[in-house]
């Protein structure tokens, strides 16, 4: 028994000899376990946009700078004035209008020959040193600013002059002394013209209304059958023209019984004092209406 007991522990051995030694499997360093990445959330960028220059606003045609518009230069306008003593005048427009206003008798004292070429006459009042429309030759256009005892009505235009009247009076009474008279108003395309005739009185509001605003005034200024020389300061004080041209006073050719009446022309320059210019011209005198004085002159022109 003990026999078999040393054969089996024998047997073992030899078999432990045998079989090769199992190296150990290397120990491995426990790592933790690494914790899955969070899931990515993907990130919203914002789509990158294509750079693209940006689009140049079309220039506006290009045009030359707009000058500031100019002021339309005014059309000029003159009037050739001649005085033929008296109440008389050659009034020659630059639209070629001659007019022959209040043509006086030939027996007042001024030196008066025939007068050709006129194409209009006016007469204020039917007295003999005013309606000598035979001093104009031909057939000119005669307007009478009075209608038997009344006023005519006039209002027409002759080659580019509008024509007008304005109904007065020769005297200060309602033309009880002496009758009715009319204002010729010449409306030339920028200038206003007006002969006041034989006035005997200062205006009304209306009467100035009507004749609107002056640019030339010819005024009676002797008085007796007018309008004294202060009488007629103040009638231009009311129509404030421009220019103030006196007529109808004295002078040293004046038939004697006439100019026996009348004053000369001092008084009503006198009237106005240091507010008018007073200045003496020649027989024939042209106005411009871009050149018209600007402070009120009294031009007392030369009947020669």
């Amino acid at each position: 028994m003990k026999k078999l007991f040393l054969v089996l522990i024998i047997a073992l051995a030899l078999v432990a000899c045998a079989a090769p030694t199992a190296t150990p499997a290397p120990t491995a360093t426990p790592v933790p376990p690494t914790a899955a990445p969070p899931t990515a959330v993907p990130t919203r960028v914002p789509p990158t946009a294509t750079a693209v220059p940006p689009t140049a606003v079309p220039p506006a045609p290009t045009t030359a700078p707009t000058a500031p518009p100019t002021a339309t230069q005014p059309k000029e306008v003159t009037a050739t004035l001649t005085w033929l003593g008296h109440p008389t005048f050659i009034l020659k427009t630059s639209s070629g209008l001659t007019a022959l206003l209040d043509p006086t008798a030939t027996t007042m004292g001024y030196t008066l020959t025939p007068i050709g070429g006129v194409d209009l006459v006016t007469v204020s009042h039917e007295h003999a040193d005013h309606n000598n429309v035979a001093l104009a030759t031909g057939s000119p256009t005669i307007l009478r600013g009075l209608a038997g005892n009344d006023w005519a009505k006039i209002d027409q235009t002759i080659k580019g002059v509008r024509v007008r009247t304005v109904a007065t009076y020769h005297d200060d009474t309602q033309g009880s002394a002496r009758g009715k008279n009319a204002v010729f108003v010449f409306d030339l395309d920028g200038l206003r013209i007006v002969h006041l005739g034989d006035l005997g009185h200062k205006l009304s509001d209306d009467q100035v209304k009507q004749i609107g605003a002056v640019d030339v005034a010819m005024i009676p200024v002797g008085g007796f059958f007018t309008v004294d020389g202060k009488g007629a300061a103040e009638v231009i004080g009311q129509l404030k023209p421009k220019i103030a041209i006196p007529m109808h006073y004295t002078t040293p050719v004046l038939v004697a019984s006439t100019a026996a009446r009348l004053t000369d022309a001092g008084p009503f320059g006198a009237a106005f004092g240091a507010s008018a210019k007073v200045t003496q011209t020649a027989q024939t005198i042209t106005i411009s209406s871009l050149k018209l004085p600007t402070e009120l002159t009294v031009m007392v022109m030369s009947y020669k």
